[in-house]
């Protein structure tokens, strides 16, 4: 299932895996008809007054590949659940519980562009990638530019935790580790794209990390 989240609400495929996408389309597939259609529709829906989630099913993954083209301006990032003594890091970014992440700047793979950022944005030093997770989609209006963020997620571990510092100049505030025990109230107060794509996972990572 792939969804692509705006705001609270989402657009889901049940019948797409991320993996079926390819980003590399021609320009005769971004002309055809069919991806007309499926790009009027995403823009209609972007500007709409809803708030539910809308199933679009029996789509073609290369339809949708090109229309997602055609609407946005991929902008990807990268990020990282760094879990330590059955503990995740965890940033509190313009009031909102988030996870470190950032963009991935011209030239960088993911898992670079991903320690890069959390180590900006939390001071966690030594870190290392353990194994890369699922990813999450969400579109957002830049100016008048619709963009839509593919956010790559790894699994990490830190050797230094003694050195925790918020990168203030990007909003971030504060800097923590919650136990499994904080992990409902933070799935519940933190981006929709987050908690849906990481929910199942997160609980499983912290009691591995504390039975190995």
């Amino acid at each position: 299932m792939y969804k692509i989240f705006y705001e609270q609400r989402a657009l889901i495929f049940p019948n797409i895996e991320e993996k079926n996408l390819s980003l590399d389309v021609t320009s005769q597939q971004l002309a055809s008809y069919e991806v007309e259609k499926i790009h009027n529709f995403f823009r209609q829906w972007l500007v709409a007054p809803i708030h539910e989630d809308v199933v679009i099913d029996g789509i073609d993954p290369d339809v949708l590949s090109a229309a997602l083209c055609r609407t946005f301006v991929l902008a990807p990032a990268a990020g990282g659940v760094v879990v330590k003594d059955g503990c995740m890091a965890a940033i509190e970014r313009h009031g909102i519980p988030d996870l470190p992440k950032g963009h991935v700047e011209e030239g960088e793979d993911t898992a670079t562009a991903a320690l890069r950022e959390v180590e900006e944005e939390t001071g966690l030093q030594g870190l290392r990638i353990v194994k890369p997770l699922p990813s999450s989609w969400h579109c957002y209006l830049y100016g008048d530019e619709w963009r839509l963020k593919q956010t790559s997620w790894f699994l990490m571990e830190s050797d230094d935790d003694t050195h925790l510092q918020p990168q203030v100049e990007e909003g971030i505030t504060e800097v923590v580790f919650l136990s499994e025990y904080d992990l409902e109230w933070f799935l519940k107060n933190t981006y929709r794209s987050i908690a849906e794509t990481l929910s199942p996972l997160l609980p499983v990572l912290l009691t591995e990390q504390l039975t190995n």
